[in-house]
């Protein structure tokens, strides 16, 4: 997958607040939000219809927990995350939104521990 563009022009969460606030504040500010710091994730499962942020909400309790800022290039526990076949996230690449013009500084790597049957 290659990410060329994020466009966050509100700076809001998908919980529809204002990043980067306090808990107190996240609910009465809408507007004039400070920069979010977007990183990605990537998640290989086996088929799922539908998502949820749930993954993603363990992932941020996890690094509370360790104290890690961030995650880095290399892969997470897959098991903890419902990700079956590895999860993998970048650090932080950006504010809310930007353009992607280096194609390595965005990449994920997520190295599979197994082996494809073959036919």
């Amino acid at each position: 997958m290659q990410i060329l563009e994020i466009a966050n022009t509100n700076s809001h969460l998908l919980s529809g607040y204002c990043c980067g606030l306090p808990p107190a504040k996240q609910q009465t500010q809408t507007t004039g939000c400070p920069a979010c710091a977007t990183a990605f994730s990537l998640c290989l499962k086996e088929y799922q219809g539908t998502t949820s942020p749930t993954a993603v909400q363990q992932l941020q309790q996890l690094q509370k927990k360790t104290g890690q800022a961030e995650v880095g290039l290399e892969p997470q526990p897959s098991a903890m995350y419902g990700c079956a076949f590895g999860n993998a996230s970048t650090p932080v690449l950006g504010g809310s939104s930007f353009v992607l013009s280096d194609s390595e500084v965005g990449r994920v790597t997520l190295p599979f521990t197994f082996r494809w049957t073959s036919i």
